[in-house]
């Protein structure tokens, strides 16, 4: 097997925020594959590039199957009870549907200091890690279980205007720490959704038009 060349590491010196302070491996490495292949000349170089995208693909294919769901041959929607299959909307009602489809992540992850595995962005996950228990399950209740702050404030005992305060200090936190993390992607050219873009020049998420029907 020929010798290829070593990856390039890649690590600014001024990153944007604490808890971004370490660049995705995943991301650096496309990045410096980028990199090579835009300096590429011969040949060799081509097929250097070639071997590192080849063993990234299969990197993300080996990742993709270990993550995959087994089901039985005798659907798990059988027998199940109408109300678990109606179209009201709910938290409860999404992780039954999701149990019916054989996808248990999100049920072994539904409590509030495991809310950052509810997430699919690494540094969205991140963030939320390293938040404080009592912000981990302010968050949760408020955005998971759809809890007023009213009636989040009088489980804990506090006031409503209280817990008010420290949500949108929470959502100030996190809006900042996501926006330079967006800033340092679009900068260095990595991949973004529509919804990332949208966040990153706002500051705020992409309002869904929703139809309204008439009952």
């Amino acid at each position: 097997m020929p010798k290829y060349a070593e990856l390039p590491t890649f690590r600014e010196q001024n990153f944007i925020t604490e808890a971004d302070r370490d660049m995705l491996h995943r991301e650096a490495r496309a990045l410096a594959i980028r990199r090579i292949e835009e300096s590429a000349r011969t040949e060799a170089d081509f097929e250097n590039v070639l071997y590192w995208w080849d063993k990234l693909d299969a990197n993300r294919e080996r990742k993709e199957r270990d993550h995959e769901i087994g089901r039985s041959t005798v659907p798990l929607e059988r027998g199940a009870y109408e109300l678990y299959l109606s179209d009201s909307p709910s938290y409860d009602m999404i992780l039954r549907r999701l149990m019916l489809a054989g996808d248990f992540l999100d049920i072994i992850f539904d409590h509030p200091e495991t809310i950052h595995e509810l997430v699919t962005d690494t540094d969205l996950s991140k963030i939320l890690k390293e938040l404080k228990p009592h912000l981990k399950n302010m968050l949760y209740y408020l955005f998971l279980r759809d809890y007023s702050t009213l009636e989040y404030a009088e489980s804990i005992r506090q006031s409503d205007r209280n817990i008010r305060g420290i949500r949108e200090t929470a959502l100030k936190k996190i809006r900042k720490l996501y926006s330079g993390i967006l800033a340092y992607r679009k900068q260095n050219n990595l991949p973004m959704t529509l919804d990332e873009k949208y966040f990153l020049d706002n500051g705020v998420q992409k309002k869904r038009k929703t139809k309204q029907t008439k009952t």
